[in-house]
């Protein structure tokens, strides 16, 4: 029997309000107004408002439900402050939190300006693979996905090693990759050529004829230069596009809508 114990707990913003079945966040609940259910499973739901970790809920064990599995706590209060600063505009409309859609449950869903958008923080463990399916799912679902992460001051490096999923958000955003970094403000980046310096050198053949070698740049396979852009809002800096499937190098990019900033290249 595979049951998902406490290891791994999955924990989520939201559940539904057994008395009215409806949905609501953890922080803006209390005991009392239990029982909670999951919204996918349908289980009871246990609720945390302790005073280090964002509020939550979490499932009651024995459970098998995977909704929210992965999250750090970081993750649920990127999605909360989002979530809430976008209340605050009145172009925005429809607004949810894990919004489930079947195939595809969204951190942040609603319409701006009309135009619907799922917003997407990127957790460690979701391969570039998982994150090519969702896109493909919400292209299905004629909905424009903006993939986030969360700022590191790594970025302010000129040095930086880009993991597998910055390199395909680099390539499905035309040469962007958008952080997070507090409410509504993102941070787009450009990762330009890294070049290292080979360092001169000289030796004597057996012949006796002096060797040399090195003296120059070359451009780094591994490392990339980050290039910080103008910071967005995302509620007013950004326009749907869509964008045929296409593959670069080594990376595939699906046919998808993806939410793209107004910026013109800095870079």
């Amino acid at each position: 029997m595979n049951i998902k114990m406490t290891l791994g707990e999955t924990l989520m913003l939201c559940g539904i309000r057994f008395q009215d079945n409806l949905k609501v966040f953890a922080s803006y609940s209390e005991k009392e107004h239990g029982p909670f259910n999951c919204p996918g499973c349908k289980h009871e739901l246990v609720l945390r408002k302790g005073r280090i970790k964002v509020h939550h809920f979490a499932h009651k064990p024995p459970y098998h439900c995977q909704r929210g599995e992965g999250e750090s706590d970081a993750h649920r209060m990127c999605k909360e402050s989002i979530y809430n600063s976008l209340s605050k505009y009145t172009h925005v409309t429809n607004l949810d939190v894990e919004a489930d859609f079947g195939a595809v449950i969204a951190d942040v869903y609603c319409l701006i300006n009309n135009v619907p958008v799922a917003i997407e923080i990127q957790r460690s463990n979701l391969s570039v693979n998982e994150i090519t399916a969702r896109t493909s799912a919400y292209e299905k679902l004629g909905i424009n996905v903006l993939w986030l992460a969360l700022f590191n001051k790594k970025l302010g490096e000129k040095k930086y090693s880009r993991k597998a999923w910055e390199k395909w958000c680099h390539a499905t955003y035309y040469g962007r990759v958008y952080y997070w970094v507090a409410d509504l403000t993102i941070a787009p980046v450009h990762f330009a050529e890294f070049q290292n310096y080979v360092e001169s050198s000289s030796w004597y053949s057996e012949s006796g004829e002096e060797q040399s070698a090195g003296g120059y740049y070359k451009y780094s396979k591994r490392y990339r230069t980050p290039s910080l852009g103008t910071f967005l809002n995302l509620a007013t800096d950004f326009n749907p596009h869509y964008k045929k499937a296409r593959t670069s190098g080594t990376v595939y990019t699906p046919q998808s809508r993806v939410y793209l900033d107004k910026l013109k290249k800095w870079w």
